[in-house]
């Protein structure tokens, strides 16, 4: 015991040695159960494109055979297609309508016959296809052999045509729109998304150019997002509580939150915008920790990567300009106050105003202009010049400030810290009565003691006024109240943002009480308490399979529908 005081002696905010090794394990430990069935490594990279009234016709190889199915893989767009079969290559018979609602997605279409081709005629005005495959009565995969030289890249991967469809190979969710784009901009392709700005698709295309339009491709760089994360609110903890086993339970409440889990490992781009927030908000509480006599270089450094990385977070979604508000307040804050303090208003402080005109605005302004140009042929319109940058702007906010939809999973902002209604993210059936489902769920021990944390560091604002605390009081205001003045259509994971600072109020609890306690008990059964949640909810967080009885069993609200 002696020893584990020790190793937790630290009482300062900087990262010590044994800062780094408990940082080095959680983020290792999470980091190993974030990849486990993240995705297949395989899917098929070639594609045909077919416009309207163009035919398939694919044989089966040797005599006809009984074929049970027809498993199918969509590309970037979907089509709608005539099936026909024949025994003899000249008469053909009309089956079915085959239509694909989603790209990059396997379909199976039942086929129940004998035959020796099949047709697929396009219906709608164009059509990707990736691969074919036509199953036997034992439900084995039959050579095949296409009938022209276009058709033949529907049949050159048949390794790649998976057991059962799940999550683990077909899109699921948000990811029908920016992986597709982001294979767009690596394809030079028309960008299919472009109501966000460019930034998230971007870095979703890196691992793509090196391991193609695969689904652990296109959803790598959201998990390292998730696992940086983690290691971003620790060291925030430790420069906030200035304590070891503090900062360690901040990483350890965001690794083990199932919302957090489930929402980075999916090929989404709300990673990266709630992790440029991060550290953002890092390097803001840095700068806000020094003193007026601290250099020069010191205080510009912090703020220029808080600058930095805020204007990285609005390049990925423009709710990151919410956050900005915070950081904006917080700065400005500390100037008056420093400036009451010393009863003037010398050089310095016009050297970092103006310093963070470049940083807080030209640096974010430039971000969004290369990611834009460095991709010019965004829909609806190309991004050729800062002109046409503008029309696209003013095309978002249209959309977002018009759009009327409907949505059986949208919630109101008031609702999301008590999870009302959790966003279902996939549902796959792989076999009769057994369910694979994924929801976007926070873990409740999370959630739920978060809301106590919020009250109870917003009436510690109001009699103390500590640093740590203002700090956390405004970055949830200004990233979580402004959605209560949006007309559009919301949902939970709109709180996203918000959700590591809500965390840090958990952390200042917990200290609280432990101080009150004298004892640490109440943070080691907490650790319990959160690591046990996480694992009950795990099953429907990260898709595995299980009998419909047991997922019910998971349905702790009435308004819970997974």
């Amino acid at each position: 015991m002696e020893k584990v005081k020790e190793f937790f002696a630290d009482k300062t905010s900087k990262m010590t040695k044994n800062d780094w090794i408990i940082l080095g394990i959680i983020t290792l430990i999470y980091a190993v159960i974030s990849f486990i069935r993240l995705g297949s490594f395989t899917n098929p990279q070639t594609f045909s494109e077919y416009r309207q009234g163009e035919s398939i016709i694919i044989e089966v190889e040797g005599d006809a055979k009984y074929i049970s199915k027809m498993r199918h893989f969509s590309g970037e767009d979907t089509g709608t297609y005539k099936l026909y079969t024949s025994a003899d290559g000249t008469e053909y018979r009309e089956l079915a309508t085959v239509k694909d609602e989603t790209v990059f997605f396997w379909k199976d279409t039942s086929i129940s016959q004998t035959i020796k081709y099949i047709k697929l005629e396009l219906t709608t005005n164009i059509g990707y296809i990736g691969e074919i495959g036509l199953y036997d009565q034992d439900g084995n995969l039959v050579g095949l052999t296409a009938i022209s030289e276009k058709d033949k890249m529907l049949v050159d991967e048949q390794d790649t045509i998976p057991e059962t469809i799940s999550h683990m190979n077909s899109v699921y969710f948000d990811e029908v729109y920016f992986p597709r784009t982001a294979y767009d901009y690596l394809h030079g392709m028309k960008a299919y998304e472009w109501v966000h700005p460019p930034l998230g698709k971007l870095i979703q295309m890196i691992p793509m150019i090196f391991m193609g339009m695969t689904p652990f491709a296109y959803r790598l760089m959201g998990n390292l997002a998730g696992i940086l994360m983690v290691a971003v609110i620790y060291v925030l903890g430790k420069s906030m509580f200035k304590d070891s086993k503090y900062a360690m339970l901040a990483g350890l409440i965001m690794a083990f939150d199932n919302f957090h889990f489930a929402q980075t490992r999916m090929g989404t781009v709300d990673s990266f915008l709630v992790l440029f927030i991060m550290l953002s908000a890092l390097f803001m509480y840095k700068y806000l920790l020094l003193n007026k006599e601290d250099p020069l270089k010191q205080k510009l450094k912090y703020l220029f990567y808080s600058g930095l990385f805020f204007g990285c977070s609005v390049a990925v979604k423009w709710t990151g300009l919410y956050a900005g508000l915070g950081l904006c307040i917080m700065f400005f804050g500390k100037m008056i106050k420093d400036c009451i303090q010393v009863r003037k208003f010398d050089k310095e402080y016009l050297k970092i105003m103006l310093a963070c005109v470049l940083y807080f605005i030209i640096i974010p302004c430039a971000i969004h202009v290369v990611c834009y140009l460095s991709f010019p042929n965004i829909q609806p319109n190309g991004v050729y010049s800062i002109g046409d940058i503008f029309k696209q702007i003013e095309q978002m906010y249209t959309y977002h400030s018009t759009l009327v939809a409907e949505h059986p999973f949208t919630s109101n902002w008031y609702t999301w810290p008590i999870m009302q209604k959790p966003v279902w993210l996939h549902v796959s059936y792989p076999a009769d009565g057994m369910k694979s489902t994924i929801v976007g769920l926070g873990n409740p021990a999370i959630w739920w003691v978060g809301i106590l944390g919020m009250i109870f560091v917003a009436f510690r604002t109001i009699k103390n006024t500590k640093m740590e605390d203002i700090f956390m009081t405004i970055m949830i205001l200004t990233s979580w109240l402004p959605y209560a003045l949006i007309g559009r259509i919301m949902f939970m994971y709109h709180f996203f943002p918000t959700l590591p600072f809500v965390m840090l109020t958990i952390v200042a609890l917990i200290q609280q009480l432990d101080k009150l306690t004298k004892r640490n008990w109440i943070m080691i059964a907490y650790i319990i308490l959160i690591i046990v949640m996480f694992w009950v909810f795990y099953p429907v967080t990260s898709g595995v399979t299980m009998t419909m009885e047991q997922v019910k069993n998971f349905l702790w609200l009435k308004t819970w529908y997974f």
